[in-house]
């Protein structure tokens, strides 16, 4: 008498394998042979591919709508360029202007030092000489005050300033109280608001004390 086979069921585990029945062997009552496990390969998961990213005013432009605005794009670009080179040429020229303007008007500067220098060759006097020279650098002073150069206003005795002046020279003195404008060497100028040129001088060093030695 046989008995019926009787399906395994296989409690929890993988899903994917499957359990073929045993048979028990005929002739006897033998071991049951090893159920036979069958490998199945995993169906691969398809993994969602990210659509590409689109602005939003892109997508609502069409290529027609696209082309037209980067023709005006280029057609601007272009328009500014030569804006920029044209203002470039406009400023050059005003700066070659006022060159041609003031070399004009120190022409006539060098005309009179031209008239003076031949005054050396004949029998002029020397206080005339000395007043054609006073005169030439009276006209080129003039010149240049109309370009707005103007003077630095020091004297000898002013408290020194860093901002104005430059200390070419410097002696100490046990008799300065603060550090003071002794000798102009050279005028300062400025031109405009600008400071172009420092005012140098001779300055006269007050002598640091230490406390102690004042007495106090």
């Amino acid at each position: 008498m046989t008995r019926r086979n009787r399906r395994h069921r296989p409690s929890g585990g993988d899903p994917r394998r499957r359990t073929v029945p045993s048979v028990r062997r005929r002739g006897g009552a033998g071991p049951l042979a090893e159920p036979a496990v069958s490998e199945e390969p995993a169906a691969p998961v398809e993994e969602p591919v990210p659509e590409e990213s689109v602005p939003e005013e892109a997508a609502l432009l069409s290529s027609e709508d696209y082309r037209v605005l980067m023709d005006d794009y280029k057609r601007l670009a272009a328009d500014f360029d030569n804006y920029r080179k044209r203002q470039a040429r406009d400023f050059n020229r005003l700066i070659n202007q006022g060159r041609r303007q003031l070399i004009i008007e120190l022409l006539a500067v060098l005309d009179n030092y031209d008239r003076a220098r031949e005054t050396l060759d004949g029998d002029h006097p020397e206080s005339e000489i000395i007043a054609g020279l006073v005169q030439i650098g009276n006209h080129l002073e003039s010149v240049l005050q109309k370009e707005g150069l103007s003077v630095v206003n020091t004297t000898e005795g002013d408290l020194f300033d860093p901002n104005i002046h430059e200390a070419m020279m410097a002696e100490d003195s046990p008799d300065a109280v603060a550090d003071t404008v002794q000798q102009i060497i050279q005028k300062g100028y400025r031109l405009g608001q600008d400071l172009i040129r420092p005012v140098r001088v001779k300055v006269v060093r007050a002598l640091r004390r230490e406390v102690g030695e004042t007495g106090e």
